[in-house]
C-alpha cells in the first residue's frame, strides 16, 4: 500500500490570501458569477493543498503548553498543562479553546491575547462540533453534563445525559427521561422537563408533558396546549420551536 503524503504547512502569504478569499465570498452577492466561481475554486485549492490544524507546542523552560496555527503564529500563549482541541482553520475555526490549568478546565481566547473566559473550575470540557460551545462537566459529576458557549456563559446547568445533532437549527435535549431543546440560532434553551418530543423535517415541535400536546414559545419558554395555540389570535404571530430550514424559504 502506497503511503500518504503528509501536505506541507502554509505560508503566511497563504493564510493572507484564504482571508482575503473568505471576505471577498462572504459578499459574494457583489460578484459576478465568474468571479465568484474563481474565488471558491482557489479556496478550496488552498484548503486542500495544505495542513490546516492547529497545533500545541511546549515551552521547554516550563514544560507549559499553548497553541499556533497552521503557519506557527501563537493563538494561545504556554501557560496551561493541555487542551480538549486545538481546531484548525478550514472546519473547527473556533475563536475560544478549552484549556487546563491546575487539573481543571476553563476557557481561553485563541486570537494571541491571553484573555481567559472562564475560571477554572470545570472537570471536563467537551467541544460540541455543531456549534461554538462545550459539554462541560463539573462539581465532579461524571454522569450529567451542562452546555457551556465559547465566551463561558452556562447555557443548560448540568443536568443533561444526552446532547443530539442538530435538525437544522434545533437540537434536542435530554436528562433523567426528560427532553428539552436548544435553538442555536437564538440559543434559547427549554430544560428537559417533558416526557415526549415529535419531531418532522420542517415542522414545528411537538412536546408532552402530563398528556398534553403543545408548542413552546422561543421568546418566553410559555407551554401552550396545540388547540389554545391554533385557536387563539394571541398566538397567531408567535415563534415556537421549529426544524425549519430557513434555506429553502
Amino acid at each position: 500500500m502506497k503511503e500518504e503524503q503528509k501536505r506541507p504547512r502554509p505560508t503566511v502569504d497563504q493564510l493572507n490570501e484564504i482571508e482575503q478569499l473568505k471576505a471577498k465570498l462572504h459578499d459574494a452577492h457583489l460578484l459576478s458569477d465568474d468571479a465568484r466561481d474563481e474565488a471558491k475554486e482557489r479556496l478550496d485549492k488552498l484548503f486542500s493543498s495544505y495542513e490546516w490544524t492547529n497545533y500545541k507546542f511546549t515551552d521547554p523552560a516550563t514544560g507549559k503548553k499553548g497553541v499556533k496555527n497552521a503557519v506557527g503564529q501563537i493563538l494561545v500563549p504556554a501557560d496551561y498543562e493541555d487542551f480538549t482541541f486545538v481546531g484548525d482553520r478550514y472546519l473547527f475555526d473556533y475563536p475560544t479553546l478549552g484549556a487546563k490549568k491546575d487539573g481543571k478546565y476553563g476557557i481561553v481566547a485563541a486570537d494571541g491575547s491571553d484573555h481567559v473566559f472562564t475560571d477554572f473550575r470545570f472537570d471536563a470540557l467537551v467541544c460540541y462540533p455543531y456549534a461554538t460551545m462545550y459539554q462541560a462537566y463539573w462539581d465532579g459529576m461524571k454522569d450529567k453534563f451542562g452546555l457551556v458557549t465559547g465566551n463561558g456563559t452556562v447555557l443548560v446547568p448540568n443536568v443533561l445525559t444526552a446532547c443530539h445533532e442538530p435538525w437544522n437549527d434545533f437540537v434536542l435535549l435530554e436528562g433523567d427521561g426528560k427532553y428539552g431543546a436548544l435553538d442555536l440560532n437564538t440559543l434559547k434553551v427549554v430544560v428537559p422537563e417533558y416526557d415526549k418530543v415529535d419531531l418532522d423535517d420542517n415542522e414545528e415541535v411537538v412536546f408532552h408533558k402530563d398528556g398534553v400536546e403543545g408548542y413552546i414559545v422561543e421568546d418566553t419558554g410559555e407551554f401552550v396546549p396545540k388547540d389554545k395555540i391554533e385557536d387563539d389570535e394571541e398566538y397567531v404571530d408567535v415563534y415556537v420551536y421549529n426544524t425549519y430550514d430557513y434555506d429553502m424559504f
